[in-house]
């Protein structure tokens, strides 16, 4: 409890008492807020439609698909892809009776003996059980069988990266007698097996050390490897008091040294050597593999720049003996998202197929790998590649994910698609203003298209895998029984941004029971990670942070303001070295504008809450926006960059440490907070330093907020122990105490 103040420790040690203790009596939890939230949903769940096909199965080549849906499981159905016909599998009476004189006891047509259909391509079923398989015919006759031979068909999409390498991993050359050793950080090369090993490089003393294993180039004239500068990594003691142990893990942070290593080339004959200059690649947070050249002249190796200002790959040329860059991506004076926009996948040794930002949107380029040229666009335009899914070389085609591609739908709405290498057939295979989610036939000659909004229910459609022509609907669903039942639909709302420029896209979800003369509190649920978009897409019948707090009376509302991803580059850099920014002027616009839809909204009363990058988000809301957000419920925050790990902080802030990070840490706008702050924290977190809270809280108690801070810390508990249901009823408690009920309106 180091950095709290007496009242602090006073108020921390009363929380743990309660949380340690929060087991309640069977009768006492019923009237608990948990408990009637529950009840709710079990009354709901029967009544919502299917988000999914279960047990979805196809044969070999995608000629026939099986599925059953939730409300009836022992109803299967057949789908016969090439014509679009849809039948029952079986007759579950007659089946029953089949397999009554089969197994020689009675067997119910809803308790058949089996788990999973496999269809053939011949349009038989095999029936697979837990001990026992079985054969049905078309003409439904029932045979027993081994189920030798039978496998279950997989769908295999390859959208990893790939880099190809020639090159040959080990001490001894692939084509020659020469052999590599290391010993005590220097190289020696031996001549043959038992001879003399001879020091090929003077290395100074305390110096970067040669690190093996060699990578050869195939035809065994030269060899690569790392010189590495090794760095000891910072440990982080995780305390658990519910246990009474502690551990340490490894936890580097803002600012740490790191090991780095760089690319080194020698003639096999040892006689000459070249290191990567260090200005290609700039200071590194990372390097990737040793690659060789079919032809084994150029040695390739990728690099990631710390601070994530870019990433790329640098060459070695043995016939010039010069170093260059030979791909790069880079944006010194912001951020490149190296841990998603960067990917290469290797067409061949001389072409990969890259993805770039650098038209301010993430695209894919086919770009030759002997010279670093971009020989063509293989997508464009003014949306993004969010994933690939599938490279595909023997069609020269790719399937991926794309986002925004379609003027005036939600521009977060995914889309299946596919495309030929040379940049031509782009094709929506998945076409229809919802978020799509595809699931392959083995051959990926068809697909089952899952479509939904946040205000529409699913609907699955069978659809052609080379132009997404629908050739069957397989299951529409409607939310009629759950209307009829009081659920209402969530509502996406669009408004501009702090300049008029951007479309500000979220969610709400109105109280329930909703009583049009009452004006109601609202309260907003943010994550506004810059490594993601995170406002609801499609249905989630019960989203439990927006449905709990809504049966208490508020308006909740989900936002995904300037800073987040999946909007292009410009929108992306509003959080570079300012995620304090959080896209609050964005966020504020976007409710103002939606109270003037929703006259039941009452902003003079708005809380927030968030966790983890949510938690410094809210923390921010309070601190820098207190005359808009009344209240705030802050769990596990990375309050302060410089505290919380380095990989995730020094993607946004960068790298070396600058004032920026000062002015970002929430205990610098300690003395501004205005509202009602509660902070939860899990005292076992491994994700984020507990550090960040119980510093924050040390400066929210110095500058005299003590009357206004309450934290709760959960022995044992991990990262997110906010949303436990003992501290999900407190913060549900908080906010009715800090923004009140509704009033009339």
């Amino acid at each position: 409890m180091k950095g709290l103040s007496r009242s602090g420790r006073a108020t921390l040690l009363a929380t743990c008492l309660v949380l340690c203790a929060s087991v309640t009596p069977p009768a006492a939890a019923q009237d608990g807020l948990v408990a009637q939230w529950q009840r709710l949903y079990e009354t709901w769940r029967p009544l919502a439609p299917p988000t999914r096909l279960e047990d979805l199965q196809w044969s070999e080549k995608g000629s026939f698909l099986v599925y059953r849906t939730p409300q009836d499981k022992s109803a299967w159905t057949l789908v016969d892809t090439r014509s679009g016909s849809i039948r029952p599998a079986f007759d579950p009476v007659k089946l029953a009776e089949s397999f009554s004189k089969s197994l020689g006891r009675q067997t119910s047509p809803s308790q058949l003996p089996f788990r999973t259909i496999i269809p053939m391509e011949d349009g038989r079923l095999f029936l697979r059980g837990e001990k026992k398989f079985w054969w049905l015919a078309m003409d439904g006759s029932l045979q027993e069988t081994d189920g030798a031979g039978v496998r279950v068909p997989v769908t295999k999409l390859s959208g990893d990266g790939r880099s190809i390498n020639a090159g040959v991993l080990g001490t001894r050359s692939p084509r020659g007698p020469q052999h590599v050793d290391f010993k005590d950080g220097d190289i020696y090369l031996l001549a043959g097996e038992g001879s003399p090993a001879r020091k090929i490089f003077d290395r100074p003393s305390g110096s970067a050390a040669f690190v093996g294993p060699p990578a050869w180039s195939p035809d065994g004239r030269h060899f690569a490897v790392w010189r590495e500068q090794k760095q000891p990594v910072r440990q982080y003691v995780v305390v658990d008091s519910a246990k009474g142990v502690t551990k340490e893990i490894p936890y580097d942070k803002p600012g740490d040294e790191r090991t780095e290593r760089q690319a080194w080339v020698f003639t096999a004959d040892g006689k000459t050597a070249s290191g990567c200059p260090s200005d290609l690649t700039g200071k590194t947070y990372s390097t990737g593999r040793l690659d060789w050249s079919a032809d084994g002249k150029t040695l390739r190796t990728e690099y990631v720049r710390r601070g994530f200002t870019g990433h790329g790959i640098v060459a070695y040329d043995v016939t010039n003996g010069r170093w260059r860059k030979l791909i790069t991506e880079e944006e010194p004076e912001k951020f490149i998202y190296t841990f998603k926009t960067r990917f290469r996948h290797d067409l061949s040794d001389s072409l990969t197929l890259w993805a770039s930002e650098k038209s301010g949107w993430r695209h894919l380029y086919a770009v030759d790998l002997r010279d670093g040229r971009t020989l063509r666009p293989v997508t464009s335009g003014e949306w993004m590649v969010k994933q690939v899914l599938h490279v595909d070389e023997n069609a020269s085609a790719a399937t991926f994910i794309g986002v925004g591609m379609n003027r005036g739908e939600n521009p977060y709405h995914h889309h299946v698609c596919k495309v030929k290498l040379d940049g031509s057939g782009l094709v929506d295979l998945t076409p229809g203003d919802a978020d799509h989610e595809a699931v392959f036939s083995p051959d990926r000659s068809v697909l089952v298209d899952v479509a939904t909004r946040v205000d529409s229910p699913p609907v699955f459609t069978l659809r052609s895998g080379s132009d997404g022509r629908a050739i069957a609907t397989l299951l529409a669903t409607d939310t009629r029984r759950l209307e009829a039942a009081g659920w209402s639909h969530a509502r996406p709302f669009v408004a501009k941004d702090r300049d008029g420029k951007f479309d500000i896209w979220g969610v709400v979800t109105r109280p329930h029971p909703f009583d049009p003369a009452k004006k109601y509190p609202v309260i907003e649920n943010i994550y506004a990670g810059p490594h993601g978009s995170f406002a609801p897409k499609s249905m989630n019948w019960w989203n439990r942070n927006h449905r709990e707090l809504s049966m208490l009376g508020f308006f909740v509302v989900q936002v995904d303001g300037r800073g987040t991803n999946n909007r292009g580059k410009e929108f992306h850099h509003q959080s570079w070295r300012n995620l304090k920014d959080g896209g609050f002027p964005d966020r504020i616009a976007w409710m103002r504008a939606l109270a003037r839809t929703e006259p039941n909204m009452d902003l003079s009363r708005v809380g927030i809450f968030g966790g983890s990058a949510g938690g410094q988000n809210t923390a921010h809301a309070m601190l820098l926006h207190g005359d808009f957000y009344k209240a705030g419920a802050a769990d596990c925050g990375c309050y302060d960059n410089r505290v919380d790990k380095l990989w995730w902080n020094e993607q946004w802030l960068g790298w070396p440490i600058g004032p920026w990070y000062e002015e970002n840490s929430c205990a610098t706008h300690a003395s501004r907070l205005k509202g009602r702050l509660f902070l939860t924290l899990g005292e076992s977190d491994t994700n984020v330093d507990v550090k960040c809270t119980y510093d924050f809280h040390a400066a929210l108690m110095a500058a005299g907020k003590t009357h206004l801070v309450e934290l709760h810390v959960a022995p044992g508990a991990g990262h997110g122990a906010g949303e436990s249901n003992v501290l999900r009823e407190k913060r549900a408690r908080f906010f009715i105490s800090s923004l009140g009920r509704p009033t009339p309106l």
